[in-house]
């Protein structure tokens, strides 16, 4: 539903298949990876089910991305098809690739019973999120991994057929991709905001009144400022997706938002521990106690290993990644932490100096290769400084090698390489970046300089 129409999953499901069929007369085949580049709402939801249909895996990329960073990813993992609603300037005139505009393909009413649901331990999507080096890594679920964590989150989520979840997060990534799995799994109202805008967020809150709701840091400290009430409705309110300030999750208590704070990743499938805002007051800072099927160990070097029901299968195409992430049956997070007496565990470092702002992931390792691209530029640290409204920032500290070089020309050459959330939003100038015998740039300590 959102503020204009609605549909019921009865013709939800059989525009699903129409555009299977319109999608297989396309060669797209069982068991292969389908990218998808989909604004609509709507669209997004009856794509991922026709791909589902005949046994296809959906792998949906962030629409904020630049067409040179969604050619990057396409050339990378090899992929076959581009499915997407969008104007595009890819120049993908390979013949071995193919863009399939769902604009433009025919959608008929067709004989399209023969579409069945793959099983459960098949492969349900691929998931980006930013790698160590790079490259982006995708993360493997199967059907069964995602209704694990379904049912391992309903322990505070308590769903009810006629609940109404928000998509107050973007599909592509695991944490909105579950509001739609949940809500297909339960049955549940799937509320479409025209856009993640906050106005547009506001809107959907007021009139169309959900019970359940998912946002980041960021989007949270909006609501606050505007002082705005939580609805009647809202039974539960997520916070998650990075840092998420005691203070926050105190002054929503107060506006009715009833929220919990929730740490999980791509890899988990979204949400393993979670705690309430009136349990932050005894426990300031904790992200909660595990949930159901969830076991959370602390390695000698205070690293967060996982283990669940919930967890991913592989990185896509990367073998050595998986087996260095997956041991014995637990995820390696790179996460450090530790667990109190009482159960609770409590994040002190975010992993591999990942940037988490506004719910999006940036790897500054990304950052760094783009700055030093700009001529004039001899050295470069991307870090995170903590934010009260985005949870993190992108920071940078740079060595120059000609005065020309300023903060306002670095800006707008990086409009040209990467997406906006990327872009640093404070610079440092400094003569040196302290730097190993090795030659490795000192992080921890560059970023305790500035």
């Amino acid at each position: 539903i959102n503020s204009d129409k609605s549909i019921s999953y009865k013709d939800l499901f059989t525009q699903a298949k129409q555009i299977a069929f319109a999608l297989s007369n396309k060669e797209i085949t069982k068991d292969s990876y389908i990218p998808l580049l989909i604004e609509d709402n709507f669209l997004f939801i009856k794509t991922v089910i026709a791909l589902w249909f005949f046994g296809a895996i959906p792998v949906p990329l962030n629409t904020k991305l630049l067409d040179d960073e969604i050619k990057s990813i396409l050339d990378d993992f090899d992929f076959k098809f581009l499915v997407t609603d969008k104007e595009t300037s890819l120049n993908l005139h390979k013949k071995d690739f193919e863009v399939i505009d769902l604009i433009k393909i025919i959608i008929a009413d067709s004989e399209v019973n023969s579409f069945s649901f793959p099983s459960i331990n098949s492969e349900a999507v691929v998931i980006f999120t930013s790698g160590t080096s790079g490259r982006p890594k995708g993360v493997v679920h199967t059907f069964s991994s995602l209704i694990k964590s379904i049912e391992n989150g309903n322990q505070i989520l308590m769903h009810q057929e006629k609940d109404r979840w928000l998509a107050s997060l973007p599909f592509y990534h695991i944490g909105g991709f579950q509001i739609l799995c949940r809500s297909l799994y339960y049955g549940c109202t799937i509320v479409l905001p025209e856009s993640l805008k906050t106005d547009d967020l506001v809107t959907a809150i007021t009139k169309l009144n959900p019970t359940h709701i998912s946002l980041v840091s960021a989007q949270l400290q909006k609501f606050i400022y505007l002082g705005m009430k939580a609805s009647k409705s809202v039974r539960i309110t997520l916070v998650g997706g990075g840092f998420v300030d005691d203070e926050l999750m105190f002054e929503a208590e107060k506006l009715g938002w009833k929220p919990y704070r929730v740490y999980g990743s791509s890899e988990t499938a979204s949400m393993v521990t979670a705690i309430s805002a009136n349990e932050i007051i005894s426990k300031p800072q904790s992200v909660g106690k595990p949930l159901n099927n969830v076991k959370i160990k602390i390695s000698d070097d205070s690293e967060i290993l996982i283990k669940s029901n919930s967890l991913f299968t592989k990185y896509l195409g990367d073998e050595k990644e998986t087996s260095s992430k997956l041991i014995n049956g637990f995820y390696h997070s790179g996460d450090l932490g530790f667990v109190d007496v009482d159960g609770y565990l409590f994040i002190e470092a975010r992993r591999n100096d990942l940037i988490v702002t506004g719910g999006e992931n940036v790897n500054p390792i990304e950052v760094e290769k783009a700055i030093l691209h700009i001529v004039g530029i001899r050295d470069v640290c991307v870090f995170a400084k903590q934010d009260k409204t985005w949870g993190q920032i992108v920071a940078c500290a740079i060595v120059k090698e000609d005065n020309f070089i300023n903060e306002k020309m670095i800006k707008e050459t990086l409009k040209q390489k990467l997406t906006g959330y990327k872009i640093p939003k404070q610079f440092f100038f400094t003569d040196i970046l302290p730097r190993t015998s090795l030659g490795k740039l000192e992080r921890e300590k560059i970023k305790k300089m500035f």
